[in-house]
């Protein structure tokens, strides 16, 4: 889960894009309010019963619970240095043996499940230090930076997820500078989707108050040597809703549906936020009204920006003239994964904490005084639960 684009004169941007508009054209959008009725037999005693599903499952379909890849958290996990399995569905560590980014260590005993929650910590053992390359000054030559060492915690689900399937979590966002991340990742690096990397804290000196106030929807393709990233940087990426000022110490649910593999729909608390489909960007603004957009075509094979560092985009009226108008797609537009930019290898789910290189360079790692509050260094999950449109008979 790495952001590797600047942002530039962040308190002062205003969306161009706007429409004044707030019908939802083009986009379904299911009642996100409780159902009363359980969506089938298996979610009988979850954590989530009654709670809809917020997408539509598509005509002839409906909504089956995967049993074996959701999980309540209603056991006990102790946190342990070594290697286990839990819950029977997570193993304590990322999907290889890659310590994470930035001055991020990942380590198994920060990892543990106690009253109902999956609780995932960052902590600093005193002189440990870590170094790491970054571009820091965005002028294309790595540098080595070396900071204290933020150790984390990490966890991978034991089976994978494909397309069509909804995955969603309840979460309270770590009050830090970290990043809270929910995510699914391809076994080769290679694809990746995040359900949500929210950087919820303020930190004690303000230095993280843009980022605290968004929740961060994106996703990835990669080309691992040498190495290369693309995800959209369009502001849509960045969600925000009016009144709240920071996501650390929130309670939120957070949801993706991978439709297909050009097609993904982003909720928040129920409520459908953003969509990626096709060639074409949908997101609600800060006041809720959907914005349409789609992005400018490459420049020289590179993702052209506009004056406040953001992806350029042209405005559209709707999700479907955005992408009759649309030449660039917005899932693969720099051809990484040469499928015919598709999102559609199966993808482990992790889940974690992380001091990304981007942001630790830029003066927002953890400081020692802030790491001394351990509540606010937890991120927690109450719940996962995962789901796939199947035939309704």
């Amino acid at each position: 889960m790495k952001v590797f684009f600047l942002i530039i004169l962040i308190s002062t941007f205003t969306n161009s894009c706007s429409n004044d508009s707030s019908d939802v054209q083009g986009i379904e959008v299911e009642n996100p309010d409780p159902d009363p009725t359980p969506l089938d037999p298996d979610s009988v005693g979850t954590d989530w019963e009654g709670l809809v599903v917020p997408p539509t499952a598509g005509e002839g379909k409906t909504w089956k619970l995967q049993k074996d890849l959701s999980d309540s958290f209603n056991y006990s996990f102790t946190g342990t240095p070594t290697e286990e399995t839990f819950g029977d569905k997570w193993t304590n560590f990322y999907h290889n043996n890659w310590e994470g980014p930035g001055p991020t260590k990942w380590v198994r005993e920060n990892v543990s499940v106690t009253n109902g929650e999956l609780q995932i910590k960052a902590t600093r053992n005193a002189g440990e230090m870590k170094s790491f390359e970054v571009d820091c000054n965005t002028d294309g030559v790595a540098e080595t930076w070396t900071l204290p060492t933020t150790r984390a915690g990490c966890i991978t689900s034991t089976r994978r997820v494909k397309y069509p399937v909804y995955v969603e979590a309840r979460v309270r966002v770590a009050n830090a500078v970290t990043a809270s991340d929910v995510w699914l990742l391809s076994p080769d690096d290679t694809q990746e989707i995040d359900i949500i990397e929210a950087y919820g804290g303020k930190g004690e000196d303000n230095r993280n108050v843009w980022l605290a106030e968004r929740v961060h929807l994106s996703h990835h393709t990669f080309i691992r040597e040498p190495f290369q990233d693309y995800q959209p940087a369009d502001i849509g990426t960045w969600w925000r809703k009016d009144g709240i000022d920071q996501w650390g110490g929130k309670w939120v649910r957070v949801g993706v549906y991978w439709r297909n593999p050009k097609h993904l729909e982003y909720y928040i608390d129920g409520i459908h936020v953003r969509t990626l489909s096709d060639k074409a960007f949908a997101s609600r603004d800060v006041n809720g009204n959907w914005q349409y957009s789609y992005p400018k075509p490459l420049e020289g094979g590179k993702i052209p920006r506009d004056a406040n560092g953001f992806q350029a985009v042209n405005v559209a009226s709707s999700l479907e003239e955005a992408n009759t108008l649309s030449t660039t797609s917005v899932i693969d537009p720099l051809d990484h994964l040469k499928n015919n930019m598709n999102l559609d290898k199966e993808m482990d789910i992790i889940i974690n904490v992380e001091d990304q290189n981007w942001n630790a360079c830029n003066g927002r790692t953890p400081k020692d005084s802030e790491l001394q509050n351990v509540d606010n260094h937890t991120f927690k999950v109450d719940w996962i639960r995962i789901y796939k449109p199947i035939d309704k008979n």
